[in-house]
């Protein structure tokens, strides 16, 4: 690029892993502009240019992609809950704001980053390598339309690379860390904290038993630029860390480091999810292709990204973010 400064496109940048995003790439150097429905009104980071608008408008979609060196495609709905109950939102409004971001794209000769998801599997037996065959439970079941809805953008991505589209398709493994959301659709790491600190139950569905490898959000940010490289054109790529625990030693754990009294409780998924759901009893990923492709390594272990993440959210209140 002659020694210009490099500008990246992201969109649903203002979300939790995209603002980390925007936010280490502003640390290496870079250009970024954020495009999101909805802009953080608590100190945005002045670095990054913040635009609110929606990837349903191809126009604004085209003329940001055409100014802009490479695109993170995060913006989506997501969450099994949600898309369980608004599976028909979810299709529509992904495919076609990937396609409007694959289009544009490909008339501009720009790399793209689709971020997919660790859901892609199914319920397949782990490792999970990137390269094997998925599997679903029956359409009818619509915990699953999540899981075949990114997996329909992932085959949109990849006819694109077939096109000459130099695209690269990650698949996040439950990314956790400072910014988190903790409502109805957040993630299991926010909750158990915000519980914890709160003094509240920290409830865990099911027995506890089911395992997951949770990705400090710092590491899934560099995993995430890392796949920018014109190597990984055209790959489906894991990122995740090879560190497997179950969602009550989890609990315990953040018990532990938050010195909280909470008692934790066990709740049947029925009476939480809608009837369909079904559980995925290990998720483990195989990171021996992010490894080799990208140099890709998570450097921060479970317990310091838990620590991190408690201190946050311990800050919370001071940060103008509400109360606890």
């Amino acid at each position: 690029m002659n020694g210009r400064r490099l500008r990246y496109l992201i969109t649903g940048g203002a979300g939790f892993i995209g603002s980390h995003l925007a936010e280490q790439l502003a640390d290496s150097g870079c250009g970024v502009t954020v495009l999101d429905k909805r802009i953080p009104e608590a100190e945005p980071d002045p670095r990054v240019d913040w635009l609110e608008g929606d990837i349903l408008d191809e126009s604004l979609v085209g003329r940001l992609v055409e100014r802009h060196d490479g695109v993170f495609h995060l913006a989506a709905l997501l969450g099994v809950r949600r898309t369980m109950a608004e599976p028909a939102a979810m299709v529509e409004n992904n495919l076609l704001g990937t396609l409007h971001v694959l289009r544009a794209a490909r008339r501009e000769g720009k790399k793209v980053v689709f971020a997919s998801t660790s859901e892609a599997y199914g319920k397949a037996e782990p490792p999970f390598r990137e390269d094997m065959d998925l599997l679903f439970g029956p359409t009818q079941k619509l915990r699953w339309s999540y899981a075949i809805g990114k997996t329909l953008e992932e085959v949109l991505c990849l006819g694109y690379a077939r096109k000459g589209l130099p695209v690269t398709v990650i698949r996040y493994f439950n990314v956790y860390g400072p910014r988190q959301k903790t409502g109805a659709y957040g993630g299991v790491v926010a909750k158990f904290i915000l519980a914890a600190l709160r003094g509240d139950d920290i409830t865990v569905y099911g027995d506890g038993s089911q395992t997951r490898c949770f990705t400090y959000v710092r590491d899934a940010a560099e995993g995430t630029i890392s796949a920018m490289k014109r190597e990984a054109d055209g790959q489906v790529v894991n990122i995740g860390s090879r560190t497997e625990i179950s969602i009550r030693e989890l609990a315990e754990a953040v018990k532990r480091l938050t010195g909280s009294s909470s008692p934790i409780v066990t709740v049947p998924y029925g009476e939480v999810f809608p009837p369909g759901f079904e559980e995925v009893p290990r998720r483990v990923p195989d990171m021996a292709k992010a490894e080799s492709l990208l140099g890709f390594r998570p450097r921060i272990p479970l317990e310091a990204g838990l620590g991190e993440t408690i201190a946050w959210f311990r800050e919370r209140p001071r940060r103008g973010s509400g109360r606890l």
